[in-house]
């Protein structure tokens, strides 16, 4: 698959990736204040800087207009889909603002019907969407909560495998809360779906 990096400018805790030549990186606006931090060197930074000052390198740079319809961040998850990339990896897309965070899942599962994944991550967490097969290979870490929600109006036939409580063809509908803070077990698990989008959270416990 090729891979985007998206550094945007929510929370940022640093980046927990190797970036490979095939890569790119984009900035969102204060994203680009992150990735100097963590000595990266983005290929494309892109925002309308209405929260940091807008950098030197101009060759780099797409300044965009603030009165827009749409946020910095998913200016760049239309860049990275203009150039054909089908996983988008976002870091600095949690906190901040609840309402950019809502935005990020919502642009996420766009863009997962688009057959893009993404996945919205930092240290202590991971967000993406799954239509299908999921399966987690457990290393030698430290259990972490599973947290699951639909994305669609039902999500139909998921069964969960190998977690604290599992599941054998159940329908999720949009309103449930039932697959809030599921466990690992310090094993293999997999959470299987027959139809419609499933949201996961991976959280640590220890957070």
């Amino acid at each position: 698959m090729k891979r985007c990096f998206i550094i945007a400018g929510g929370d940022f805790d640093g980046f927990y990736d190797q970036i490979r030549d095939d890569d790119l990186v984009i900035a969102a606006d204060r994203g680009f204040d992150h990735a100097k931090k963590s000595g990266i060197n983005p290929d494309i930074i892109i925002g309308d800087f209405d929260s940091s000052d807008k950098p030197i390198d101009n060759n780099k740079v797409i300044k965009l207009n603030p009165i827009k319809d749409y946020t910095d961040t998913k200016a760049a998850m239309m860049i990275a889909k203009d150039k054909d990339y089908d996983k988008i990896i976002i870091y600095g897309g949690l906190g901040g603002r609840d309402s950019h965070t809502f935005a990020n899942i919502r642009s996420s599962l766009e863009y997962k019907k688009l057959g893009i994944d993404v996945i919205i991550k930092s240290k202590y967490k991971k967000i993406f969407i799954i239509n299908d097969s999921f399966t987690y290979k457990f290393k030698n870490e430290d259990d972490f909560y599973v947290s699951i929600f639909a994305l669609s109006e039902v999500v139909k036939g998921i069964s969960i495998s190998g977690l604290f409580y599992e599941l054998n063809d159940y329908d999720l509908t949009l309103d449930s809360s039932l697959g809030v803070s599921n466990e690992t077990c310090k094993k293999d698990f997999s959470i299987n779906v027959n139809d419609g989008y499933l949201l996961i959270i991976f959280e640590n416990k220890n957070v």
